[in-house]
């Protein structure tokens, strides 16, 4: 049957917003690129071990929070085992220096002073500001379908919070961090954050989050939590087309009609909803037609999360006194393209418990920032090449872990890079960014639109719609879109639990 939605994207996003329009009597159709859905929250499997690209912990495992409510509707983490990890990340120093970053704030107020007394003023301010903002979710209702009362109560509700919110909103973590007297708590602070040009409110939001237990990790990873959804959607009766990539969308009279896919065949729908990389829906399936000051503003002037570089390695043994997270010097920087070094490693660690490998065997998993512009044009360009960096840098990692957990490089087993220029391959992504516009302050509080003006009966979804991106942003566009569609049609929108 004619489906009365097309859904372009079979990531977190379109799954979403396919079952919350199914939920509320829709037909609607989903279109993957790919031969089975999640988009980015992808693992793959090598031997005996499941790499996991994307869910290292999850916001929404707090069940008194609206996250945890969605994850329910959507069928993502109902039955799953969840784990708190109480430290979840412990940073070295070159100078011998170790801090436990734990989900108690004044532990961890505690340790950093008795690093560093110096800084105890700023230490407080970092965790009173984290406390106030633990509490933050996102508005139940999308922002287009607010009336003056919801707004109110909105306020209302945000009052306490929106100082906070909006000072350290304003700050870079690099400007924050140069404040601290201690060389070492300017590090613990970069790797918390994960970038130096985000915005100081992401430390913010990550210590209140994890001082909440409402940033768990999920037994199982992505794989499990993206089976959960897709067999909720179709258990709404919704449908899925895989290996069927999108080249255009079909527009009659300023209205959106239907998709053609890449291989000739087309889809008429009534309504047209693109989750899949919001650059190529824009430019490319819709030809540009349909640009606004703020769509050029954000690609124009706005940065995106740099590519993303993933070395995963299974190990055929355990590292029981190693922590879940582990941030630690190195010797000499690691270049890892023409332009990029770090000095610094941030390792997941991941053993039985995690469900991603067996007994008596361990996953780490490095991640580093890296140019996509050097690893497509070297891919695209001279192909062995690319396979000898891939290799090189392999290589580098093993012996850098085998210094700081001697023996390790004997019990490799399985090893994987995947570059800036896989996850575009994959998922279509501008520039390889793998979790949209990075939140800076220039980009924190400007998004693309979810309707585009002048083209109806479409909508845009997806983590480059709100900045921040991850799966919560990506469920909640989803979740959005399907109430604007039922505004929009006179039906009440309705959700249930899985």
């Amino acid at each position: 049957m004619t489906p009365d939605v097309v859904i372009i994207g079979g990531g977190v996003a379109g799954l979403s917003c396919g079952c919350y329009l199914q939920m509320n009597g829709y037909r609607t159709e989903i279109l993957e690129m790919n031969d089975g859905p999640g988009g980015l929250c992808v693992a793959w499997d090598r031997g005996a071990y499941r790499f996991d690209g994307c869910l290292r912990w999850l916001v929404g495992t707090n069940p008194n929070t609206f996250f945890y409510r969605i994850w329910h509707e959507l069928g993502g983490i109902s039955g799953r085992e969840i784990h708190d990890q109480h430290e979840f990340l412990r940073v070295e120093g070159r100078g011998g220096e170790v801090l436990r970053v734990t989900a108690d704030l004044d532990a961890l107020a505690r340790d950093c002073k008795q690093l560093s007394p110096s800084d105890a003023s700023r230490i407080d301010a970092l965790v009173r500001a984290s406390r106030r903002c633990a509490s933050l979710d996102a508005p139940e209702k999308a922002m287009e379908l607010m009336n003056i009362f919801d707004k109110m109560r909105m306020v209302r509700q945000y009052l306490p919070m929106l100082w906070t919110v909006g000072s350290w909103m304003r700050r870079p973590v690099s400007k924050y961090a140069a404040g601290y007297h201690s060389p070492f708590l300017r590090e613990v602070v970069l790797a918390l954050a994960g970038h130096p040009r985000m915005s100081s409110l992401v430390l913010v939001m990550v210590l209140g989050w994890r001082s909440r237990r409402n940033a768990g990790s999920i037994v199982g990873g992505s794989r499990v939590f993206t089976e959960g959804v897709a067999a909720r959607y179709q258990q709404l009766g919704g449908v899925f087309r895989f290996n069927a990539p999108v080249a255009s969308i079909t527009v009659e009279n300023d209205r959106a009609t239907g998709v053609r896919c890449a291989d000739g065949t087309s889809i008429p729908a009534g309504t047209v909803v693109s989750c899949a990389d919001a650059h190529n829906t824009i430019y490319n399936m819709l030809g540009g037609r349909y640009l606004t000051r703020q769509v050029r503003h954000l690609y124009g002037k706005c940065e995106v999360f740099p590519g993303l570089l993933q070395a995963s390695f299974g190990i055929g043994i355990t590292f029981p006194e190693a922590p879940h997270g582990l941030s630690f010097p190195i010797a000499a920087p690691l270049k890892v393209d023409d332009v990029t070094s770090h000095d610094r490693l941030e390792v997941g660690i991941f053993g039985a418990d995690s469900g991603l490998c067996p007994e008596g065997k361990t996953i780490m998993l490095v991640r580093m920032f890296s140019r996509f512009e050097y690893w497509s044009r070297l891919r695209d360009n001279s192909p062995a090449d690319y396979t000898e960096a891939k290799d090189k840098l392999l290589r580098d990692l093993v012996g850098i872990l085998d210094r700081r957990f001697p023996g390790l490089a004997a019990d490799v087993e399985e090893s994987d890079l995947a570059t800036p220029a896989t996850f575009a391959r994959f998922t279509g992504n501008w520039q390889g960014s793998f979790q949209g516009w990075l939140p800076t302050p220039r980009s924190l509080g400007h998004r693309l639109p979810r309707s585009l003006p002048g083209l109806k009966n479409f909508y845009l979804g997806g983590h480059w719609v709100d900045p921040g991106g991850g799966l919560p942003q990506a469920a909640l566009s989803g979740r959005y879109i399907a109430q604007m569609v039922c505004a929009r049609d006179g039906r009440k929108f309705s959700t249930s639990v899985a």
